[in-house]
């Protein structure tokens, strides 16, 4: 490409910046805090969940408040075609320059690189431009947390901040729609199209560019594309994945079986029944794969009594409930399309998050900890009665004579709200739109 015409795609991004819309998500406080300070800000999460959205927002806020001049930024996004070419350290190195001396000013400037992971020795060019410049500031975004742990960890370590993103979560998903619900009267006003709205949130998910879309069927092709690209670019290409099949039939798998007790054998041998011979080494390694997309999270169990995670035993959750009903060849099991919401939640607010089970077999669903060090018990069911009383509620003895200050939440679809005594154990039971609202 000539000077010329990347200089005119710069430019041009510029004024994108300035004509961005849509509503603030809710990690863009936290980022937006963290900047004006010398540390390099990096953006993390699943492809289209919103990263490329958020940098452009914050880009925005930091001209309308002064902090940076227009013309001080640089946004280069590698998925845009017109960047491909734009491979190595030197190509970068390139266009960086070509910035300063033909559009940039005295001043701050405002680097932004947007799915920088396409470029071959990334960290190698950043980490130069941020040891010789003092007045500049980077934001960068990816889609893999290998990538960037990997690189980050060598030659940017100890240089820079982390937030992750996720997809729209429920709150988001109602403010984008023009719900309100920020109080008491709010909610019940407008209940029905709450319920609605959670109904459609829970079948399609929170995928921001689903939003728009109307059919069915035209919202699972759009998400059956981005988990093609996630598979063909962030694992196959990235990590030299040979059987894409198998790595493809494992993720459909694991999706299906949300919130289940699941082995690294289980899956081996589900991949035989299909014909496909795999060391337990090798599935091991797809899935870790996978993890790092961020299309796949795993929780492992947890033994209170020894204060250890035992890595036998694991349960995954999806990114995002849409992917679970798409990967899906029968009707899901709400209560664990449920209990995959509430584990999404409970991931941006908790340090860590384990599954507890009891010697009779029963679970805890999840037992989450915060950075302070105290532990909440959640169990997710649609709706509490006498069929199930039992079963819901004895997972609460779990870890209890060990320590007997953690909170105990039964989160259900049921309006009423109470304390419940169980075996001298408080549980108390929350809707879960009220929860997931923070009302």
């Amino acid at each position: 490409m000539s000077s010329r015409k990347m200089l005119n795609l710069l430019l041009e991004w510029q004024k994108r910046i300035l004509n961005v819309q849509g509503i603030q998500r809710e990690c863009e406080d936290i980022l937006m805090g963290a900047m004006n300070s010398k540390p390099i800000k990096i953006v993390t999460g699943f492809r289209r969940s919103g990263k490329s959205f958020l940098v452009q927002r914050i880009a925005k806020k930091m001209v309308e408040n002064g902090s940076v001049k227009l013309q001080n930024i640089l946004y280069l996004n590698f998925e845009d075609f017109h960047f491909m070419e734009i491979n190595d350290p030197y190509k970068l190195d390139e266009i960086y320059m070509l910035y300063k001396g033909e559009i940039a000013n005295e001043g701050k400037k405002l680097l932004i690189f947007d799915e920088i992971q396409s470029v071959k020795d990334w960290d190698r060019f950043i980490r130069t431009i941020y040891e010789q410049n003092d007045n500049i500031e980077i934001l960068l975004t990816g889609s893999n947390s290998e990538l960037l742990s990997s690189e980050l960890g060598s030659n940017l370590a100890g240089r820079f901040i982390e937030l992750q993103i996720f997809p729209f979560n429920f709150k988001e998903y109602l403010t984008f729609n023009a719900i309100s619900f920020a109080t008491e009267q709010d909610f019940l006003r407008n209940s029905e199209q709450i319920r609605k709205s959670f109904s459609d949130f829970v079948k399609y998910g929170g995928m921001p560019e689903t939003f728009s879309i109307s059919t069915e069927h035209a919202r699972y092709s759009y998400l059956e594309g981005i988990l093609s690209k996630v598979i063909l670019d962030d694992i196959i290409k990235r990590f030299g994945v040979k059987n894409s099949f198998a790595l493809e039939r494992i993720l459909l798998y694991l999706y299906s079986a949300i919130g289940n007790n699941i082995s690294f054998n289980r899956i081996t041998q589900f991949c035989k029944q299909l014909g496909i011979n795999l060391k337990s080494e090798t599935t091991i390694t797809y899935i870790q794969h996978i993890i790092k997309t961020f299309a796949l999270y795993e929780v492992s169990k947890f033994d209170w009594k020894l204060n250890k995670i035992f890595s036998t035993s694991r349960k995954y959750y999806a990114i995002d409930t849409g992917f679970i009903n798409f990967a899906s060849v029968v009707d899901n099991n709400y209560s664990k399309q449920l209990e995959n919401i509430v584990f999404i939640h409970l991931k941006q607010r908790s340090k860590k998050i384990y599954f507890g089970e009891l010697s009779n077999g029963k679970e805890i669903d999840f037992i989450a900890e915060t950075r302070d060090g105290r532990r909440t018990k959640y169990q997710v069911t649609v709706k509490l009665h006498e069929d199930n009383y039992d079963r819901e509620l004895s997972p609460f003895s779990f870890g209890n004579e060990h320590i007997k200050r953690e909170e105990n939440i039964l989160l259900s679809m049921e309006s009423e709200e109470k304390e419940i005594l169980y075996n001298d154990i408080i549980i108390k039971k929350r809707n879960l739109l009220r929860w997931l609202l923070d009302l």
